[in-house]
């Protein structure tokens, strides 16, 4: 059986609303229920076969092609199969999303990956503001699962992460882990200003050492940790390959808060 493939027939003239287009929800729907689904966001109906030419009969896998970044949540709340996007998605990524995967070949929106518990995200292009950050109505961010990011990451990513690994290989924007809760955030690249603010647990892994430090930092010197050749083999394993070492400048902090945090700066 062939997947599952919704293609994009036209730029849309409004956000769609792609939450319903989970492996879980379409599993047994015929080719008729599934043109009818509402994917609409405005006064004007439209529904799956309107916006989308449909193909395959494979629900596990759910492949989108052509899309852009009007075409919001994606994946979201997702429980089990794989989606793969080969274009760019939209706001809500991912969000809530408990298991499964998601492979995007663009870029992605805001909020992707928000408050999700499990499952994988990898975004080959960049990730707007609030990656692994906090889903409306919800108090934590990301709880589980990994993220990963080949471009640039907007700001407040992984905003009161709770739990989980997010990867980003370019550049980081303002108060990455900002209020993080515990959990991984690795950035490759570069990272704006007021990292790890109100960072209470968890770890910041920079590989270029940032332009400014909040004040709230205690500095611990350079020291070793097995940890990180440990994450470094895991990320080898796992097709993410990064140059980690074993020796890091350690920053704990935020100490107005918790302050059981830490910063790694690679040495």
């Amino acid at each position: 059986m062939s997947a599952l493939t919704f293609e994009l027939r036209s730029a849309p003239d409004q956000r769609l609303d792609l939450g319903p287009l989970l492996p879980e929800r379409l599993d047994g729907l015929k080719p008729k229920e599934i043109e009818a689904l509402a994917i609409g966001t405005t006064r004007v109906p439209l529904s799956v076969g309107d916006g989308f030419k449909v193909t395959g009969t494979d629900a596990s896998e759910v492949r989108f092609a052509g899309t852009d970044a009007r075409c919001d949540k994606i994946g979201a709340g997702m429980t089990k199969g794989a989606i793969v996007v080969d274009g760019d998605a939209g706001a809500y990524l991912g969000a809530g999303m408990k298991k499964g995967k998601i492979e995007v070949s663009g870029s992605a929106g805001v909020l992707a990956g928000a408050s999700m518990a499990g499952g994988s995200i990898a975004i080959a292009g960049d990730a707007g503001e609030r990656a692994g950050g906090i889903h409306v109505g919800e108090t934590l961010g990301m709880r589980g699962g990994v993220i990963t990011i080949g471009g640039n990451a907007g700001s407040l990513l992984g905003e009161r992460m709770r739990r989980g690994l997010v990867i980003v290989g370019g550049d980081a924007g303002d108060y990455a882990g900002g209020r993080m809760v515990a959990g991984t955030i690795l950035i490759k690249r570069r990272v704006g200003a007021n990292a790890g603010f109100g960072l209470r647990r968890g770890t910041l892994i920079l590989v270029e050492p940032p332009k400014d430090i909040l004040p709230t930092f205690g500095d611990c010197g350079v020291l070793e940790f097995d940890y990180l050749r440990l994450l470094e083999h895991w990320l080898r394993a796992n097709d993410k390959p990064v140059n980690l070492g074993g020796r890091a400048r350690r920053l704990m902090g935020d100490m107005s808060v918790l302050g059981k945090g830490e910063m790694l700066i690679l040495a």
